[in-house]
């Protein structure tokens, strides 16, 4: 038996010696055939770089004899693999590269550890190849601002890993595929103008880690899904600009992380569902150029994070809430357009951060409160084209920041306040078409920033002040249709940025006076 032994030894050892050969051997194969070797992705890289037209300069690293991992845009990541850590490449981030080619003819099998990629804008056109499906480790892919055609593949439903997904700015058209919602990894999904159409998928209200979607500027059509309702990891929701129609479903009141929501540019009617008041965390909400109906909800005042509401050019009646007063973090407040009556409410009044209020073509009335005059940051005012009457409040010289000013089409009688001087970063004053009376105050000679000045279709009266001279930036002055005596003073006429109004037509002018060389006084 000892001799047995001692003739089995030398076996033994060469056993020990050859299993390992094996087993390398094996990995190597398994390297070769399963894409693992650098030198297969490192051939795959330089094949899609000879397809390009012109390859880029970013591109000038990319060598058959220097490796991948080297390269610019190219990020290499060593992964365990048996007993090895082989270096394999993971990353593409190539923006604004100039970039002009088809991925289609990168070979995606080869790269099976890509995980992200980047090819923010480039000049990349064709189809999205079904065969991105093999990029099983594929968590971003960024593809914005392309030239891609075609549709979207269903096959990319099956990249399970991926957490970010970009195709916005190409010419992608057809059908969203219904197998996005396999998905389920997704936080940011982002198809803004594209030429897609057609329904939202149901099966998008499956990938509940969703915090982005937007799907804005294409022509989607239908009603929103109510399984949108399920997205309650969603901070922010685009559907702007499309054709979608039916109202807004109630359910989207379950998004209660939501801080933007822009849905505007659509068929949208009805009403605004109360329950996206349960949105406290709202900052932006856009529901305007819609058919929306019925009254603003007084619960809208309860969203006191708001920094934007936008409800302008709907089909709204009733009145503006009181509680609208709540919303002081409120930069932004436009709702005209609309056929909203009754008074301003005293309450906007509380708006201290609101620098744009828009209230214009609608069917307001009674008078302006003076108490707009504490809106101190204030830098568009416009109230145009509604019903209001009264005096113009002296506090609205209070609003030193204030550019714009249109209180033209009312029935706004009194004469022009002294103040108005004080606005002193005014560029554009419109006042016209209104039942004012008096004089134009000489206070009007400090306003030196004005470039548009429009008084016509009033009762004015008495001689131009001289000190409108000093308004060297005036471009465009309308008075016609008031009661002006005496002649332009020479220092208004001679300024040299304003434009005729008359356009030289003399003879249209007939009886009335004929001021400087710009403009018409009609008196």
């Amino acid at each position: 038996m000892q001799k047995l032994g001692s003739k089995m030894r030398p076996l033994l050892y060469l056993r020990l010696l050859l299993v390992p050969c094996l087993l390398l051997l094996q990995e190597a194969c398994a390297a070769r055939h399963g894409g693992i070797s650098l030198r297969s992705q490192h051939m795959a890289l330089l094949h899609w770089k000879a397809t390009l037209a012109t390859p880029p300069l970013q591109m000038s690293s990319w060598q058959e004899n220097t490796s991948p991992c080297n390269w610019t845009g190219i990020m290499c990541t060593a992964v365990p693999h048996g007993r090895r850590m082989p270096w394999v490449v993971t990353n593409i981030s190539l923006p604004d590269a100039g970039i002009r080619g088809q991925l289609g003819e990168l070979n995606f099998s080869a790269l099976p550890f890509l995980a992200y990629i980047d090819l923010t804008n480039n000049s990349l056109h064709g189809a999205l190849p079904p065969s991105i499906n093999s990029l099983s480790a594929l968590s971003v892919l960024k593809l914005p601002y392309n030239q891609l055609t075609g549709k979207i593949p269903h096959e990319i439903g099956d990249l399970q890993s991926l957490r970010w997904l970009d195709l916005s700015f190409n010419r992608l058209a057809r059908h969203i595929p219904p197998s996005l919602g396999n998905l389920t990894m997704l936080t940011n999904l982002t198809i803004h103008q594209t030429m897609v159409s057609g329904p939202i998928p149901e099966e998008i209200g499956r990938l509940v880690n969703l915090q982005i979607l937007q799907l804005s500027n294409n022509t989607l059509s239908g009603m929103i899904p109510k399984t949108l309702g399920n997205l309650t990891q969603l901070y922010h929701l685009d559907l702007f600009s499309n054709q979608l129609s039916g109202p807004i479903p109630q359910v989207l009141g379950r998004l209660v992380h939501l801080q933007i929501l822009i849905l505007c540019k659509n068929d949208f009617s009805g009403p605004i569902p109360i329950s996206i008041t349960n949105l406290t965390k709202m900052n932006t909400l856009y529901l305007n150029e819609n058919q929306i109906t019925g009254p603003l909800p007084p619960e809208l005042g309860t969203l006191d994070m708001l920094n934007i509401l936008k409800l302008e050019k709907n089909q709204m009646t009733g009145s503006i809430p009181l509680e609208l007063g709540n919303l002081t973090m409120l930069n932004s407040l436009y709702l005209y357009t609309n056929q909203i009556t009754g008074p301003i409410p005293l309450e906007l009044g509380y708006l201290l951060n609101l620098q744009d209020l828009e209230l214009d073509d609608n069917q307001i009335s009674g008078s302006i409160p003076g108490i707009i005059g504490n809106l101190t940051k204030l830098v568009q005012l416009s109230l145009s084209e509604n019903q209001i009457t009264g005096f113009i409040p002296q506090e609205i010289g209070n609003l030193m920041n204030l550019q714009y000013l249109y209180l033209d089409l009312n029935q706004i009688s009194g004469s022009i306040p002294k103040t108005f001087g004080k606005l002193q970063s005014m560029q554009l004053l419109s006042i016209s078409d209104n039942k004012l009376s008096g004089s134009l105050p000489q206070e009007f000679g400090d306003l030196t920033n004005l470039v548009r000045l429009g008084l016509k279709n009033n009762s004015l009266q008495g001689p131009l002040p001289g000190e409108l001279g000093a308004c060297m930036k005036l471009q465009f002055l309308k008075i016609n249709n008031n009661s002006f005596s005496g002649s332009l003073p020479g220092a208004v006429g001679s300024l040299a940025g304003l434009l005729p109004v008359c356009r030289g037509m003399t003879t249209w002018c007939n009886r009335k006076v004929r001021l400087g060389i710009n403009i018409c006084l009609l008196v």
